[in-house]
């Protein structure tokens, strides 16, 4: 098997696949976050997206410089990358790995939530830009809400709620993402929720307005 490394295509294609299907499986399940990779282990050797159920009932991973999708807190389930891009669709993968599980949502997805929708945002740039010259990667860091309005009305962090992406371009970092729903470009804090709602909820407007004079 061939592993992807970072910076490569397949890398750049993986990665944008990989927070697609965690769009979809946190669409369907509000409960489920993309937290933090930690320090080593075999899924920081991975380079692994994780994202887990708030109620510890639920464990994926996206291995992006692994063998693929895995499910179950030993990663019970396996999905190879030749076959997640042989799927129909992200939300055919994430039916997936959740039926594994015996978890059985109803097909259709619900409305996006606020941290759904930053992830579609965040898989919807890395789609956009998988062909430019240039690179964009996206980096894990620990940080809470970048609404200090909505710092204020939490008590208590959930432990997959603590965390931040930072998108960059060749090394430069372009803009920071909460598990919100919060974008933050330059001095600019938008509420993707709010503004997807302004816009009737249509996903790609909201992409190229906010990331307008960004994207390739």
């Amino acid at each position: 098997m061939i592993y992807a490394e970072h910076g490569t295509l397949r890398y750049r294609l993986i990665n944008a696949l990989s927070w697609r299907v965690a769009s979809e499986l946190s669409r369907r399940d509000a409960g489920v976050y993309i937290g933090l990779t930690g320090d080593g282990g075999s899924a920081a050797q991975a380079n692994a997206l994780m994202m887990t159920s708030s109620g510890g009932l639920a464990e994926y991973q996206a291995r992006r410089m692994g063998l693929g999708f895995t499910a179950g807190k030993s990663g019970q389930f396996k999905m190879e990358w030749e076959q997640a891009f042989g799927m129909p669709s992200a939300r055919a993968i994430a039916m997936a790995m959740e039926a594994s599980l015996g978890i059985h949502l109803p097909e259709k997805s619900p409305s996006t939530t606020p941290r759904a929708l930053g992830y579609r945002v965040m898989a919807s740039v890395l789609e956009m830009t998988v062909g430019d010259r240039r690179q964009w990667f996206t980096y894990e860091a620990e940080g809470g809400p970048l609404d200090q309005n909505t710092a204020s009305t939490r008590e208590r962090l959930h432990q997959y709620e603590d965390t931040r992406w930072s998108l960059y371009r060749d090394g430069d970092p372009l803009a920071v993402l909460d598990n919100f729903g919060w974008l933050e470009i330059g001095e600019r804090k938008i509420d993707l929720h709010s503004r997807y709602r302004e816009l009737n909820g249509q996903l790609y407007p909201l992409v190229l307005e906010v990331f307008g004079g960004i994207l390739p």
